[in-house]
């Protein structure tokens, strides 16, 4: 396993930033970050969900910001973003993660396979 670094992200009051997005991608996944409030009080500002548009399409879902947030994206959830908006200042910070360098590995094995494969299929024709 390795580490990603911390990203942090400061917003103004007033201002609105997508935290989050993703594309083309329908791996479950839950994503977690914490907001600050630069002034050293609790967070104030709006957290916006915008699930995927398309399949199943469903309207954005606003939430009051916490301290920890924690989002999930779905199956569904092909098209999916993060915004929030700072009513303070405020910074928001995405922790470092673990990733699991099995996954990758697995995935190098299945195109290394694939493209195994698609040469005998060549070379046979």
């Amino acid at each position: 396993m390795f580490h990603i670094m911390t990203q942090t992200i400061s917003l103004k009051a007033g201002e609105t930033a997508i935290i989050y997005r993703r594309s083309f991608s329908s791996v479950p996944i839950e994503i977690c970050f914490y907001a600050t409030a630069l002034a050293g009080s609790d967070p104030k500002g709006e957290l916006e969900i915008q699930g995927s548009r398309w399949v199943f399409p469903r309207p954005p879902l606003l939430y009051p910001l916490q301290p920890q947030n924690i989002v999930k994206a779905g199956f569904w959830d092909t098209f999916f973003k993060i915004k929030v908006t700072a009513h303070i200042d405020l910074e928001i910070t995405f922790p470092g993660q673990k990733l699991d360098r099995s996954r990758w590995l697995i995935w190098v094995i299945v195109c290394v396979l694939i493209a195994a494969t698609l040469i005998l299929w060549l070379a046979t024709a």
